[in-house]
């Protein structure tokens, strides 16, 4: 039990005002899951006191060591650390701050030790990879809580107390149940990583080339829906975008590379597979009320290999080709097309001679239909 007198004289507490029984309750909680009462007066000032049971139940209560501790104990130089922390997107840590747990620690001692197999500048690289998404995970599961849980709470008027309940319960679902799906999901998602790079050319033409189809497709008036609409409602189009996007992509065989506001970026190990990836995409949002409509551009050849992303001039045309498209169109340039003709029943319309951002030559392309259409 925690000493009311200190808590008020700490100015976290005050018997006199309005919800002091539940303000109690809240702090009183929060010592027994191990917080100081330094911790909680900073979580005061910035607002966020129920959310400090969150961060102790994701970060636990230490014991916690500084950069300056693990660079005197050898585990890795500042100059390491830094480069490390700042390649995952994470903030700088002052030398002398005491915030990084056992976890960190030994996260700091695999890179180290995984520096003399692949070498410091690739393991820089693959961690910016590793960084953006989990940063996108973090973020995505901030907008579950928030649309889900918080929203509940706020509507029922919830205490401080309830609040901090939730966070605690929500913070401990993701540090111990999303690792492990982390774990199993990555060990499939390498398969079909193994998969793209054989059909790629695998060693044949080396790791930083890759043959395959690469795609974008893109919202039509995407401005004006997000005029038009609610934002409960816009939400849900883009999220009905997004998950068609991915389940159409996954269903041929291709990945997602990433999303570009309204945009996906998409490759796949066959033209055809990318023009259906297309096509499909641009029925579904056809077909959906919210949304005005979908185009794409597609391309074939040899792509540049990052890690995670591809580049190079082929991926170049199909990012100019989908800003050409109509809207429910899709076009694609000559190596692509013949593909497409070869491989499937697909209609191929009349050329069209496009001037095309950074190319000195115009670019013929195609457009892709299906029969009928």
């Amino acid at each position: 039990m925690s000493d009311p007198g200190a808590l008020q004289a700490a100015g976290l507490y005050d018997p006199e005002a309005p919800g002091a029984p539940d303000r109690l309750a809240l702090l009183e909680h929060l010592v027994a899951e191990g917080a100081t009462v330094g911790d909680m007066v900073e979580a005061d000032r910035l607002g966020r006191l129920p959310a400090l049971a969150g961060h102790l139940a994701r970060r636990g209560t230490g014991p916690f060591h500084s950069p300056a501790e693990l660079a005197a104990a050898g585990v890795a130089h500042l100059e390491t650390f830094a480069k490390v922390w700042q390649a995952a997107g994470l903030p700088a840590v002052p030398p002398d701050e005491h915030d990084l747990n056992e976890e960190d620690v030994q996260a700091i001692r695999s890179f180290e030790s995984a520096v003399d197999l692949f070498g410091e500048d690739a393991l820089l690289q693959f961690t910016r990879a590793v960084g953006a998404g989990l940063a996108s995970i973090a973020d995505a599961s901030m907008a579950i809580f928030g649309l889900t849980v918080s929203d509940s709470l706020l509507e029922e008027g919830a205490s401080e107390l309830e609040y901090a309940r939730a966070l605690e319960n929500g913070s401990r679902l993701l540090a111990d149940v999303v690792p492990q799906v982390m774990e199993a999901l990555l060990v499939h998602h390498i398969d079909r990583a193994v998969d793209r790079y054989v059909a790629g050319g695998g060693d044949d033409v080396g790791a930083q080339l890759a043959y395959l189809a690469v795609g974008f497709v893109d919202l039509v008036e995407s401005t004006a829906i997000i005029q038009d609409l609610p934002p409960a409602d816009i939400a849900s189009a883009i999220s009905a975008f997004e998950h068609r996007a991915t389940e159409v992509v996954a269903a041929h065989g291709g990945r997602v590379v990433k999303f570009i506001g309204d945009e996906v970026m998409f490759v796949a190990s066959t033209a055809a597979d990318a023009a259906e990836i297309a096509l499909e995409l641009v029925e579904f949002a056809a077909e959906h009320p919210a949304l005005r409509g979908l185009r794409g551009g597609l391309a074939w050849g040899a792509l540049v290999r990052g890690y995670g992303d591809y580049y190079g001039p082929v991926v170049n045309i199909a990012a100019r080709a989908v800003k050409e498209a109509r809207s429910g169109e899709v076009l694609a340039e000559l190596e692509l097309v013949g593909q497409v003709q070869a491989a499937t029943a697909l209609r191929v319309g009349v050329p069209q001679e496009r001037e095309l951002r950074g190319f000195v030559e115009p670019v013929v392309l195609w457009p892709i239909e299906r029969p009928g259409s």
